[in-house]
Formats: structure tokens, sequence, C-alpha cells
């Protein structure tokens, strides 16, 4: 635990960090529409990083250590017990670092989807189990700073085992700033990718290269809408790089994309990206749009980039590791509406009447019921649709989980459970 005061010349800095900003209402005239902000007007760490603190009011003090260095290691990961296997805390996401790494080296894993207790401590649905030379582990837990316990025997209940999985990035040339965010955080979690661009999506045979597509906000436009990436001259390209010029089409990429789905593959889309779920006939459609056609007019609902609150459901294990809310970017997100009896279709999460919880959100009380967080399950494959930006300029801890369970849970949950051999 840290002890941040505000008795300092950077308190205001400090509480900017911690508590939430609250943007007033600025009308035109009166009774008139409100005058957007420019710009972000939530973005407060604490709640982004789900980091746990309280505001304490009254004097108080004890034997703290002052902190002398601003970049602060983190502390040696410990091993407690004694066995083969270990276990680790899906509530931390460090521990994605382990499981990488751990994969990386030859080691099992398996992914624990029922409660369970060793030594006293217990740990939630999600525990990650690795068989891996013990200093390995070591080496792991020291240089990550994330504790394991070591156990004797496998533990009992129904586990997937993580494989390797060949995941690939969506990209444009000319590039994509929330393709570019993703992948900065990938490569500091230690997952293996591939970078793709939309003519290798458009030749097909998806599923002999990659178990997992990851299709940033931007990607795919919903039905009418116009997507990035493409008009432009290969002439003014490098020859090297013309194969990537292109964008995703309605007509070609998408029927392939859907293809790769619905053959075992992973789609997880972000943001405007989760407009994959309109082509796929899955009973899903525009939370914000009417029964006329008629969509929401920005003088009623507005929210330009703020924290919103979303409920969450624990309906499938892609919520591992999360609590029963969490705080997302909401930066001019969609919202989708699921039918009662939307085949194969899984709610996650939920927004509630105010949601807002940082920022400036005109109208929010009509996301009231509005679906945030979705699984789809497609042919022999899963869909994973994630409306905020969760990985939003590679800052938001709090929801990177959605992002990383993803990648592991659509190709691990076809795969040997724990008891199973070779």
């Amino acid at each position: 635990s840290f002890v941040v005061r505000t008795d300092q010349a950077f308190a205001p800095h400090v509480l900017d960090m911690f508590e939430p900003q609250v943007h007033p209402n600025d009308f035109a005239y009166p009774g008139g529409p409100p005058i957007p902000p420019y710009d972000l007007t939530g973005w407060t760490l604490a709640y982004q990083m789900k980091v746990r603190f309280d505001r304490i009011l009254d004097p108080f003090d004890g034997p703290f250590e002052k902190v002398q260095d601003w970049n602060l290691d983190p502390r040696p990961g410990r091993i407690v017990g004694s066995g083969d296997g270990f276990l680790l805390d899906h509530r931390v996401n460090d521990a994605f670092k382990v499981v990488n790494r751990a994969l990386a080296q030859g080691g099992q894993v398996w992914w624990i989807k029922e409660p369970v207790t060793v030594g006293g401590q217990s740990y939630p649905a999600g525990a990650f189990y690795v068989e891996i030379d013990r200093g390995q582990m070591e080496g792991l837990a020291r240089d990550l700073g994330v504790d394991a316990r070591a156990v004797g025997e496998r533990p009992r209940g129904e586990a997937m085992e993580l494989p390797r999985v060949r995941v690939g990035l969506v990209d444009q040339y000319g590039g994509s700033m929330p393709s570019g965010w993703t992948r900065l955080v990938l490569e500091d979690f230690g997952f293996d990718f591939t970078v793709v661009f939309p003519p290798e999506l458009d030749r097909g045979n998806l599923n002999a290269k990659y178990d997992v597509l990851i299709f940033p906000d931007g990607a795919i436009r919903a039905p009418g809408g116009r997507s990035f990436g493409g008009g432009m001259d290969p002439a003014s390209v490098p020859a090297e790089y013309r194969d990537r010029i292109g964008s995703i089409s309605a007509e070609t990429t998408v029927p392939k994309i859907l293809e790769f789905v619905r053959n075992g593959g992973t789609a997880v889309t972000v943001g405007g990206s989760t407009s994959l779920a309109f082509y796929a006939d899955l009973g899903i459609s525009d939370f914000l749009v009417g029964p006329d056609g008629t969509r929401v007019s920005n003088d009623e609902f507005f929210i330009p980039g703020s924290l919103l609150e979303v409920d969450l459901s624990h309906a499938t294990p892609a919520l591992d590791g999360l609590g029963d809310s969490v705080v997302v970017m909401y930066d001019t997100s969609p919202v989708l509406r699921v039918e009662d009896r939307a085949p194969g279709v899984t709610v996650l999460g939920r927004y509630g009447a105010q949601p807002l919880r940082s920022g400036w959100a005109w109208g929010q009380e009509k996301l009231d019921g509005g679906v945030s967080l979705a699984e789809a399950q497609l042919g022999q494959g899963k869909m994973f649709l994630f409306t905020p930006e969760v990985t939003f300029r590679g800052q938001p801890h709090g929801t990177f989980p959605l992002m990383f369970n993803a990648i592991y849970y659509g190709p691990a949950s076809k795969g040997r459970l724990i008891g199973e051999q070779r």
C-alpha cells in the first residue's frame, strides 16, 4: 500500500489522478442544446488502472517509509510452498506476462474454471496453473514481480489447457492509432502476434495461419459506412509495401472473416469494429437507433470521452479476473441491442441508468440497458464484442483483461482439460 499525501505542492495533480473530473453543462442559450466539450472530459487514472484507494480526510500518521525514486521497480515475486506446479491469481494483470513467457519456454498452462483453495489461500475462478521447472518459475516471479503458490498435485475441477495462440492484429497501410496502441499493450505483456493487413484477409484461408484476429476500433465499418485505408495511389507507395494497401470491405473481406470464425477462429472486435456482428445475423443491432430507424441526436445524447461504469454478468469465463463492474473509456463508442432470443449471444456487460463516473455524459440515461460487452458463438468459433476501446491509448489496465481473456479463452475453450491425457 502507498500513502499519497495532499499537503504538498503537487496536490492538484494527485487529486486529478484519483478523483473524478466534473465537466459543467454549458448551453448555447437558455433552453438550448449543450455546447459539447472540445476533447475528453474524464480520465481519472485510478479508475482506468483499477487501483483500489480510500480518500482519508482526517489527519493520520504511521511508520511510513518515504519513496525516493519515481520509477519504482516491482518487488521480486515470491513462491510459497513446494511442488512442481504453480498457481497464479487471474486478477493480477502481470500474471499474463508469466503465462506468455512460460508457454514460450515450453511450460504447460491451464485456466481453472472454478474457485480453488490451496494451503489456506483462495483463488476465485480463473486461476492459472503452470507446470514448469521451478528454477524457470523463480526467474519469472523475480523478474515480473508476480507471486505464485507451488503445489504438489494438479488442482481438481474443470480447467482448460492454454495453447500457443497464433494472433493476428489488423492494421492498415499508413497507420491506425487504435491498432498501434493495441500493439504496444500486446508487446508489453509478451503476446506473440503478427500484424495483418486487409489484402491478406481478402485472400481467405485465415484459419491456416491464425487462431485469433483482433480488429481495433475503425477497422470494420457498419453496413453503409466507409472503411479507412483505401483510395491510395500505389505509385506513391514503396514497392515493398504495396501489398498492404486496402481496406476491409463488406463485399470481399467480411465474408472471409465470418468464414474464419465459423471454422473455429476467434474474432476480437473493439469499438466501431463490433459492427462485424451486424453482418453475422446474430440478432444484434444499434441500441441508439429507434424502431423507426432514427438515431438519437447529439442534442439528446453525447459523450465525447468519459469514464463510465459497466455492470458485468460473469456468464462465461471471459470475465474471469474482473469484479462485478468495470470502468471503461467511452469515446463516442457504439452501444448494442441484443434480442432476447439472439442465437448464441451472451451479454457480458450492460450500462445502468447513471453510468458516469468521471467526465461529462449528456443524456446518459439513454444508455440504460444498452450492451457494452458481449460474446457470441458463431459456428465453431467465437466473436467478442467490446464496444469501448479497452486498450485506449495503452492506458486503461482495468480493461486489458477483456482483451487478454478473449485471446486465450476462444482457442482454449475447445482444448484439452487438465485431467486428459495427450
